[in-house]
């Protein structure tokens, strides 16, 4: 069997060890490598025929070790040294050389600038997003010390315990007493309101709140303890006496001089500003404006003692601990190196002390740099970001500069056959491997740097154009120290991303084989890596794609979803709540174009709403939450909900009777809905009828399930008015003619304040303003993705054909058709494009399955989602790859045959 082995196939002739040679080769200096490299071979061989090829093997390895002495390391000095390549006149040489590649090989150059300006564009435009919204209240001198007091509540026994940014009003005064280890505690609660500043014996001056015009939350009513957790810088005033009496005031600079003009600021001291229309304050203190980003936008700081002495505590009861208000805060300072967790069991005996029966609450502390993202603890002044859009904005960042450098990677190692004698003669004329990585690292750098100027110049009007997508405040400096460091990471970044295997990858040609017209690298012409890079590319474009259409379908979904009353032609009209609004509501009722009013409190559907608590007496008393809708009895017909059993209430003068919808009548055990009409409810200690069942109705986003409410016309909190205007037969211009005369009653009935007023659909599309922007991103993020990714593949196709000429024209004069050579240069992209679909699908239906499971009311995700995504990539391939191919099947193959 062995000599029948030996005579069909000879053996392999044993060699040595590679790795142990390869150590040899690297420490070995060139002018003893060969004669010592010779001398081992043949011990080697000897070695294999007296002791075997394992003995020869092993002893091998310990002659090559035994040579790692200073003698075999020194190398000889040469007369033709060869240069650092750090060199200045090596560096200005690379780049000369670079500049006229670039130059030589156009297409692939503007392809690359095109792909990488857009890449470098994206992430710089991102990281000032990201870099603005992550540096939210990060200045405080002591942050890590600074703390929000919140907590968990649960209101009823049956109640599940859920988490509130807020506290009762007495808590922390009670805090301050009771849990030791705390430094500092501070209470403040936001009001809104115009302000008045007097003017002499004229009208005084008025500054409308920002409900009015929009902007942040500006005024409260603080603890003097407030500029004891919050640094700011005084300008006038005494910190330690300016809140501890009632009525005094403390503003920002910048208000300051709103409210007074130029004047010195110590003469602005102990003059009046007025909330309320008579709530009288003077200023006793004047602090510098924080310049950077904040969720403490506030520039009226008026004394708590305030509170007490004025109309303030009708709104405002500091005893209060049975409820709690978004506008109630209270922060807390720890000392050096207390923890909350060190203060957990102080308000676990807190907690069972103060709230034994009913309620119950129990007081945590959230961190300073949480408070602008963690939504849980909602208030009703910071912004809140979303921390996974954010790390997903990074995510997009990273994968559109990935993309742009791919194309790069697959164009540069693509053309690398054309430079491949270029390579051999550098490497004959004595350039090392390093100084060559470096020459190709440069071509690469010098087109990064070209991409980050221009990114430079397009970032401005970019964000310019997003601006509603940006957050407010966000500036653009490029003399910025953190965006200049940012911008010489990014150049570094991308050009080691998209230079260094190129740069391997050319250094590594052998001029032997490089000189004599071959391929130095056998082993790469199938290219596996590039169609690697290129699966990659679109399966990153294909998550993209479907993440656009699913995104897409859910906003539709939301958009056109019966929400269960009409939005049609509907506004609501918010007054200054008071007697004024029903003089207004009866000048409202008698316009012509006016269909329908309604006294009420809020909309069916909107940001706002009220929980309060009911009791059923059934067979067994049941305690109920439920959302509160005040109305008239046009507030029903006026929305038209439907009703699905009894009568709308009676109109009247105060609370009579109620109408509950569908959820409210299961909740109190009702099958049908008529079974629950006629049942009496418990609400606010009077028995009140159910004379109506609605169907139910969305009173929030779809990321809330619909719940139990009631309606009823409680007079003195329905004071905004909702109004149906006329449609049939009517034109654009005459609902603006109607909108004006409404405006026109206003100012009548309120001469001093603006016109408050919005659609009921303008009001329901800010609940999904995070998710229109959320699409919005993805659709641009998928644009940029698809179309560098075209770049890149019309760049290879043109390559390709290119390549190819030759045979495209033997094939055609052997009788081939222009479809047969178009689908021949079409397959393989295509084969790429498809098994990108397989690896995109899973990924694309885990992460957006993920994103749905945020929202109550959902589409389901269809297979024809990923068919359809598939189709569209495979066409806009086609259409990226066709002229290419269409251009090369029809050249003329006696012009073609000429070529080589």
């Amino acid at each position: 069997m062995n000599a029948k082995k030996r005579l069909d196939s000879p053996e392999k002739p044993v060699a040595p060890p590679r790795w142990a040679d390869r150590l040899l080769e690297w420490f070995c200096a060139p002018h003893l490598l060969e004669e010592v490299q010779g001398d081992l071979h043949e011990r080697f061989e000897r070695n294999q025929t007296q002791l075997g090829e394992r003995s020869a093997r092993r002893q091998y390895a310990k002659e090559v070790l035994s040579f790692l002495k200073p003698f075999a390391i020194k190398r000889n000095p040469t007369d033709y040294p060869s240069p650092f390549f750090l060199n200045p006149a090596m560096l200005r040489n690379f780049f000369r050389i670079a500049f006229r590649n670039l130059v030589k090989h156009k297409a692939s150059t503007l392809i690359n600038l095109f792909g990488l300006t857009l890449g470098v564009t994206a992430c710089l435009v991102i990281y000032l997003i990201t870099n603005y919204e992550l540096s939210y209240d990060t200045f405080h001198p002591d942050k890590e010390r600074i703390y929000r007091l919140v907590g968990d509540v649960k209101y009823e026994a049956n109640d599940e315990r859920h988490p509130v940014g807020f506290v009762p009003n007495a808590v922390p005064a009670a805090v301050r007493n009771e849990i030791a280890g705390v430094e500092t505690v501070t209470a403040f609660h936001n009001i809104e309101t115009d302000v008045l500043i007097p003017n002499g014996s004229e009208k005084p001056v008025r500054f409308e709140s920002r409900r009015s015009t929009g902007n942040n939350a500006d005024i409260i009513v603080a603890d003097p303890q407030y500029f004891s957790v919050f640094n700011y810088k005084w300008l006038a005033g005494n910190p330690r006496t300016a809140l501890n009496e009632p009525f005094k005031l403390v503003l920002s600079e910048r208000k300051a001089r709103t409210y007074f003009g130029d004047i010195p600021l110590q003469q602005m001291l102990g003059k009046e500003v007025i909330y309320r229309d008579s709530i009288r304050t003077s200023v006793a203190g004047i602090v510098q404006d924080w310049e950077q980003p904040t969720d403490f936008t506030f520039t009226d700081f008026i004394s708590m003692a305030t509170v007490r002495a004025s109309q303030l505590k009708q709104d405002i009861d500091l005893d209060q601990w049975n409820d709690n208000w978004s506008a109630s805060q209270a922060f807390v300072k720890l000392p050096q190196g207390t923890t909350p967790a060190q203060l957990a069991a102080q308000f676990g005996q807190f907690s069972k002390r103060h709230y034994a029966k009913e309620m119950k609450f129990w007081p945590s502390l959230q961190p300073l740099f949480d408070l602008h993202f963690n939504a849980n603890y909602d208030d009703n002044y910071s912004r809140k970001a979303h921390l996974p859009t954010l790390y997903g904005l990074m995510g997009v960042a990273a994968f559109i500069l990935i993309i742009a450098a791919i194309n790069f990677i697959n164009l540069s190692t693509a053309q690398s056959v054309q430079r491949s004698k270029e390579i051999g003669i550098r490497k004959v004329m004595g350039s090392s491997r390093n100084s060559l990585i470096v020459q190709f690292l440069s071509e690469t750098a010098l087109l990064t740097c070209l991409a980050v100027v221009l990114a430079l110049l397009l970032t401005k009007p970019i964000l310019s154009s997003i601006q509603s997508l940006t957050p407010n405040g966000l500036t653009y400096s490029l003399f910025s120290l953190k965006t200049l460091a940012f911008l010489v990471a990014m150049v570094l970044i991308t050009s080691l991303l998209a230079g260094f295997y190129p740069s391997w990858l050319l250094s590594s040609y052998l001029p032997a084989l490089t000189l004599k017209g071959q391929n130095a690298l056998p082993g790469s012409q199938k290219g596996y890596f590039r169609k690697g890079l290129i699966v990659f590319q679109f399966t990153v474009s294909l998550v993209f794609i479907i993440a656009t259409l699913i995104v897409g379908q859910q906003l539709d979904f939301m958009r056109n979803k019966d929400l269960g009353f009409t939005t049609n032609a509907t506004l609501e009209v918010r007054t200054l709540r008071d007697d004024k609004s029903q003089v207004l509501a009866e000048k409202i009722k008698r316009l012509s174009g006016v269909d329908r009013i309604s006294m009420q409190w809020f909309s069916p559907m909107g940001g706002a709403y009220m929980m309060t608590k009911l009791k059923y007496p059934g067979k067994k008393t049941v305690d109920m939450k439920s959302s509160i809708k005040v109305g008239d009895a046009n507030y029903i017909p006026l929305y038209q909900l439907r009703l699905l059993a009894g009568r709308n209430f009676h109109p009247g003068d105060s609370l009579r009777e109620l109408v509950i919808n569908a959820t409210f009548a299961k909740a109190m055990g009702f099958k049908k809905p008529a079974d629950a009409v006629n049942q009496q409810l418990q609400f606010n200690d009077k028995m009140y009828p159910v004379v109506g069942v609605v169907a139910d109705f969305h009173e929030q986003s779809f990321h809330e399930k619909i719940s139990s409410s009631f309606i009823g016309y409680i007079p003195q909190l329905a004071r905004n008015i909702g109004v149906r205007l006329t449609t049939k037969g009517r034109h654009a211009d005459d609902l603006k003619a109607t909108l004006a005369s409404i405006e026109q009653a206003w100012n009548e009935v309120y001469p001093d304040n603006k016109f408050d007023y919005a659609f009921l659909d303008d009001s329901i599309a800010k609940l999904y303003e995070k998710e229109q922007k959320t699409a919005q991103l993805v659709n641009l993020a998928t644009a940029i993705a698809i179309l560098i990714s075209c770049m890149g593949l019309f760049g290879l196709a043109t390559f390709t054909a290119e390549q190819r000429t030759k045979e495209i024209g033997i094939r055609k004069v052997l009788g081939a058709s222009v479809g047969s050579i178009v689908g021949l240069l079409s397959k393989d992209f295509l084969k790429l494009v498809i098994i990108a679909l397989f690896i995109a699908s899973p990924v694309a239906w885990w992460a957006m399955t993920t994103w749905l499971q945020d929202f109550a009311y959902k589409i389901d995700v269809a297979w024809w989602v990923f068919a359809l995504a598939g189709l569209a990539v495979v066409l806009i391939t086609l259409l990226t790859i066709s002229f290419q191919s269409l251009k090369a099947a029809l050249t003329n193959p006696v012009k073609s045959l000429r070529t080589d």
